[in-house]
């Protein structure tokens, strides 16, 4: 018979450190969505939502409405309101999904492509503002570490 031998407890330290880098990451998404929001109200009131709408369909093939409310976390009405603002302010498309009659692909225009590249730009800025307190070795090491986190199965 064996014994059900309960894990290891994190250490306190590990338990900060943790607690802190949480801290820390709210506060850098707290600050981009600040600066990205008065970002969008001063280039023609293009929600958050609609800039991380037109990300997605700029960077993955056959995204739908559904796709949308998922990766955004909110429900298909909400997402098809998204949808159609871009698509009124003529920065998506939709196509026609060859595999499900129901749904459409999106698709980013000319224009919407040339809005993300903006905004592309005011967020690398920001993010390089953010880091400016690091060293080019820290910086280096940080790089190293974030893609650590998101590449693990």
């Amino acid at each position: 018979m064996t014994k059900n031998i309960p894990a290891a407890a994190p250490s306190k330290t590990r338990m900060e450190a943790l607690r802190s880098i949480t801290e820390t990451w709210r506060g850098i998404k707290q600050h981009m969505h600040v600066r990205m929001s008065e970002h969008a109200r001063e280039r023609s009131a293009t929600s958050l939502s609609q800039c991380a709408t037109l990300h997605l369909i700029s960077t993955r093939t056959s995204v739908t409405v559904k796709m949308i409310a998922l990766f955004l976390g909110i429900t298909s009405p909400a997402a098809t309101q998204i949808v159609r603002e871009l698509e009124t302010q003529d920065m998506l498309k939709k196509e026609p999904n060859p595999h499900d009659s129901r749904s459409m692909f999106l698709r980013p225009t000319t224009a919407g492509k040339r809005w993300l590249s903006r905004t592309e730009k005011v967020f690398d800025q920001e993010f390089e503002k953010l880091l400016t307190p690091l060293t080019d070795a820290e910086l280096i090491e940080y790089a190293r570490l974030t893609k650590k986190l998101t590449t693990r199965s």
